[in-house]
Formats: structure tokens, sequence, C-alpha cells
């Protein structure tokens, strides 16, 4: 859908000089590759021994930012005293972005579930759950780790003088590595084939890359020599520093930034707003500042719309909350499943153009069809998405799935992934993940009896391990890297090679470091151990109750489905013919998430500083007070990492920011 970013939106991506230069020198790679390994190896005990801030977490991932702060202010530095910088700002970006799209391996990108996943099922299984006369014997050998002692010894630890088990979690890797390296060459194609549409076309604001391009455009002190930008950073830094205190010394008192409401609203209806938070993410409102108003106000009014929702049906005799259990949140659940698919059919419509111009210029080499500029050649999108889809397809048919809902599940899941790109590419959003997942389009088609438990239990293990928290998945990271390499004067197609390359070393780096964090102590003992063990826990029960008390669809889950598709189409229209249409669809897809439930109120909070802004400042306000907005994001980052590195020194973690 065309964005009418100029409505409130100024462009603030001024081009940069126009001399190509690739940026790969053997300084930004050697650089780019030993910090993106440093901070994979670092992540699984800052974020789950620890209990940290996570390095990643998001598409705007600390670590990531906080090492390009600081060679940036080096490189400054480095300039003043030699009268010529150390890094180009190419050099930079390239950096940036191999750390960035990296930075999320050891987390949700690929292996926070991945890992616990395969022992779960067979740890956790006992005589009162049956698991192993359900589902264990739909497990291929290959898919998870069955051996006694390696699961046992993750979950409780090496016996003192024991040796890690590598093999059997060598076999289970190997087995995986095909399914997830065509999930991301999938990605890689999307990613380069939506960039002219998005970029050229529609001019998508990219504010995730706005920050660290205002950072690399810095040579001379705009960025880091302006006071607003100090000011806006040192009142974030400040609340983080306090609030690190009252967490290592519960006697300082703290700075409220985390408000749950759900204590005050007990009883019927207003129970079914619940979860009510108020949430203060500087990060989040500073993106809110960048965002256009209708995007920001697409968000939050959702959030809103759905709570309010919740106290009509609980007043007309449904049950539940607006976003987690009871009837009331399976209806919500519903139609943003409808909503999903709503959306990306208006993206696939939109798409059209530019999948005309790619198979037509790789089944008859069109000359009249340009893609020198593109990061991948439309020839390479077309046959290596192909083969992607290809090599998903017959991993899917091994695990247990067979050929219509195999096909039906990736369809969906490549739908969700361009939607949540979406999201991330014009909205900014920190942190993607829907409320559903891809099993719960198939259960549609029949019910769990239909699926059977093959396919249930291939579903269980690929949506737990992958299509689950898609927080940290490569799409947007890509795209975004695509961008920022584009503004940087870096040219994409000449890194992306790099950039595979990064993403094998990373692998390489961090299976082993994450397993090895694991094993020594037990996972059952690590500090944030909540998360790994509860989602896959979870996972495998619902698989054994659907196993054992089969779940059909309903008449209330399609009626669902279809006023949440009809909602968003009907805001798409009502957006791209009324250029005054206060609200973009986009949030409604994601109103009941864990993104949007904790983030609506510091996204409210941005939008509404901006409409004041720009009703008392105009546009020339906007620019003018943007640099203190950048300065909260500074500020998060500084607070996150400062507190980061504390907590590797005192053995206490403390999360600043959205987990």
């Amino acid at each position: 859908m065309t964005t009418p970013a100029s409505r409130t939106q100024p462009r603030s991506e001024a081009a940069l000089p126009t001399r190509r230069a690739s940026g790969l020198t053997w300084r930004s790679l050697l650089l780019g590759f030993t910090l993106a390994g440093a901070l994979n190896a670092l992540t699984p005990y800052n974020d789950y021994v620890l209990g940290n801030t996570y390095i990643a977490g998001n598409h705007f991932p600390m670590g990531a930012v906080f090492v390009l702060l600081v060679l940036s202010l080096l490189n400054l530095l480095v300039a003043r005293l030699r009268g010529r910088a150390w890094l180009h700002r190419r050099e930079l970006a390239v950096i940036y972005i191999l750390i960035m799209v990296t930075s999320g391996l050891p987390s949700s990108g690929l292996l926070r579930y991945m890992i616990p996943c395969g022992t779960v099922p067979y740890y956790f299984a006992n005589s009162g759950n049956q698991w192993n006369q359900l589902f264990w014997g739909h497990i291929p050998s290959w898919l998870a780790v069955s051996e006694p002692e390696a699961a046992n010894w993750f979950w409780e630890g090496l016996p003192q003088g024991a040796s890690l088990p590598w093999g059997p979690w060598i076999r289970m890797m190997s087995h995986w590595a095909p399914l997830f390296g065509a999930f991301w060459l999938m990605m890689i194609c999307l990613a380069a084939l939506v960039r002219k549409q998005w970029v050229d076309r529609e001019r998508l604001a990219f504010p995730l890359v706005q920050f660290p391009l205002e950072v690399l455009r810095d040579d001379g002190g705009s960025f880091f020599g302006n006071r607003l930008v100090w000011i806006g950073a040192g009142t974030a830094f400040a609340v983080h520093i306090v609030n690190g205190l009252h967490h290592q010394f519960p006697a300082i008192p703290q700075i409220p930034t985390f408000i749950e409401l759900d204590q005050y609203l007990p009883d019927r209806p207003w129970a079914a707003l619940n979860p009510v938070y108020l949430g203060i993410f500087f990060s989040a409102i500073g993106f809110g500042y960048l965002l256009s108003l209708e995007v920001a106000a697409g968000f939050w009014a959702s959030v809103l719309f759905m709570k309010l929702q919740g106290v009509v049906l609980s007043l007309i005799g449904y049950e539940g909350g607006s976003a987690w259990g009871g009837t009331i949140a399976e209806i919500t659940s519903r139609e943003q499943m409808g909503g999903v698919l709503a959306m990306s059919a208006v993206l696939f419509w939109l798409l059209r153009g530019a999948l005309r111009d790619a198979f037509r210029k790789a089944f008859t080499r069109a000359p009249q069809i340009d893609d020198s500029g593109e990061p991948l050649s439309y020839r390479f999108v077309v046959f290596g998405f192909l083969l992607g889809l290809l090599v998903s397809a017959a991993w899917l048919m091994a695990a247990g799935m067979t050929l219509p809902y195999m096909l039906c599940f990736l369809v969906i899941f490549l739908s969700l992934c361009l939607v949540l790109t979406r999201i991330v590419a014009e909205a900014g959003m920190l942190m993607v993940h829907f409320s559903f997942m891809p099993v719960d389009y198939l259960l549609m088609l029949g019910g769990s009896p239909a699926l059977g438990p093959g396919n249930l239990t291939a579903l269980t293990f690929v949506d737990c391990a992958l299509t689950f928290d898609l927080r940290e998945f490569l799409m947007p990271s890509a795209l975004n890297g695509f961008r920022l390499a584009e503004l940087s004067g870096v040219s994409s197609r000449k890194l992306l090679p790099i950039l595979v390359a990064a993403l094998v070393v990373c692998v390489v780096v961090s299976v082993p470091v994450f397993l090895l964090t694991f094993y020594h102590p037990g996972a059952l003992q690590v500090g944030n151990i909540v998360e790994l063990q509860s989602h896959p826990l979870r996972f495998f029960g619902r698989l054994a109750s659907r196993l054992q008390n089969p779940e059909h669809p309903t008449g209330l889950q399609f009626v669902s489905m279809g006023i949440g598709a009809l909602i968003v189409a009907t805001l798409s229209w009502l957006r791209l013919n009324f250029v005054w249409w206060p609200l973009h669809p986009l949030g409604f897809v994601m109103a009941t998430s864990w993104a949007s439930l904790n983030l609506w109120f510091s996204l409210f909070l941005g939008w509404l500083f901006k409409l004041i802004t720009i009703h008392y400042g105009g546009l020339r306000g906007y620019t003018k007070v943007r640099p203190l907005f950048l300065g909260l994001i500074l500020g998060d980052v500084l607070g996150a990492v400062g507190w980061i590195i504390v907590g590797f020194f005192t053995k206490i973690g403390f999360m600043v920011t959205v987990n």
C-alpha cells in the first residue's frame, strides 16, 4: 500500500555521497566477523544465566548499536587527533550490518527454543503425561536428542568428569540445518524482491535504520555534539541508573516505568481488559516519534480497540480476557489471523509488478528490466526462492507432514514473514510476533483429527523451534541491512555473500557455546530458564492434549477470522482513498501480541509528543526536536549495555527493555 509519508513524516534520509565504494575492506570484515562472533558467544551467558537485557532481543539489537556507537566515537577521536578518520563510514556500516543481522542467532533468531525443543519431549515425559505413547513414535530419530544421557545432562548438568555428548547434537543440528538454511534463503530472496517496491515506489520510512544512519553521518559531531541528543540520552540513562541501583540495592527507591493495572480490574466486565500494561520504554517512545502519525496511532488504537471489544464481549456473556485465556482471547486471536490473511493479500497484490518483472527477467532475460541495483539478480531471487521452497518441502515431509498440509504451512509461514517484515520496515516495531502460529491456521482446515499425529508432531517441533517467536527472524534484519547499505553507499550485492558467510560462522560459534552454557550447571540451574523451559513444555503439552482430546474448528472462529479480514481490508481501503485517514491497518494484526501489549503506551507517548510538536511548530518544529527523541534511544542503549557490563561483574542481571 502506498505510504503517504510526506503527510507527517519528513524525509530524514538525505542522500549520502554517491561515490560507490564497497566498504568491504580487510578491517571492516575482520572487525565485523570478530565482533559478531564475540557477541554471539556472550549472548547465552548474558541472556539466560545472568538475565540481563538481551544483547539482541529484537530488530534493534542493543549489542550491535553499542558497537557502532563505540567505533564511531573512536573514529571521531582519531580524526581529531590525526586529522583523518580510522574507519570510513562505509566500513562502519558494513560492521554494523554484519553484527545486526547475525546477533539474534543464539537467541530467538535460531537457538533459544530449537535446542531445548530437542530434549523436552524425552526429558519431561512421564507416566502421567504419556508422551512416550502419544507421539514418541512420530518423532524421526534425527529430529531430536533422544539419548537419555544427552537429554538428562542438558537439564541436570554434566556429572563430574563426564564430557559433553556432542554426537547427538551434531546429528540433530546437521539435520535441522537444511530447513533453517532454506528458510533463510527464501527470506533473503523475498527481502531482495520487495526492496524496489517498498523503497523506491512506496518510500517506506525504515525507522530502525534512521538511528544508525544518523550515527554514520556524523563525521563532524553533528549527532554526538547535539545538546538535545544528550538531554534525551541523559534522561533515559538517569532513569536506568536509578532503577538498576534499586535492583542491586532494594533500599534505594526506584522510578516506576512499568505499571500493571490487572489488580485493579478483577471483576467482569472490566477484567476482560486484562492484561493492561503502562510501560515506558524510551526506545519505543523515540521510534514512536519518528513514525508517521497514522502508523503509530494504528498500533496503540488497535490495542485499545481489542480491549474495549473484550469488555463488550464480556457484557454479552463471553469468558476470558482480551489477550490471554477464554473465548474472548480466542475471538481476538482469530480476528488477527483473518487480518493477516487480508494484509498479506494486499501486500502480494501491490508486489504483483515486482513479481512479474522478477519472473520475466529470470525466464526470458528481458533486457528492459534492470536489476543491476538490486541486492540479488532477479534470476537468483526466483531460482533461489524455488530451491529454498523445494528443500523446505522435502524436509517437512521427511519430518512427517503430508503434502497438502505442508504446502499450506509454507504459504502461511511466508505470508506471516512478509507481514512482519512490513511492520518492521514501515512501523519500526522493535519486537514483532503474533498471538498465533501457522498450526492455528491448519487446524481451521478440519481440526486435529484431520491433521493427524504425524502432521501435528512435525508442526509442534517446527513451530516451537522456528516460527513461534519471530522477534529476531532474519528477513526484517536483512531488509534493514539492504536499506542501510544503500543509504551508506555500500553495494548490497557485494555485501550479501559476506553476510551469508557471517551467518554460517556465527552458527558454528553459537551452537557449542549455547550447549556449554547449559550443560555445565544444568539448564534447570540457570537463572533465566523460564522461557526456554516453559514454552517447549507448553507446545508438547498442547500436542498431547490435541491427540487425546481432538480439536475442531467452530463457527465462531470462522466468523471472527472473517471480521478481522474485513476490518483490515476496510482500513486499507480507507487509507488508500482518503489522505486524512488517521489509522494504519498494520497495528491491528499484532494487537494482542506480547510486543504490542508492552509497547503500546510508549508508542502512544511518541505519537502524542509528535502530534503536539507538529501542531505548534510544524515540520520545522518536528525536525528541531527530533534529536531529543534520538537521544532517548541512545540513553536506552547506554543504560542497557552499562548494566550488562555491571552484571558480568556482580552476577546480578538487570533488564531495562522489554523482553
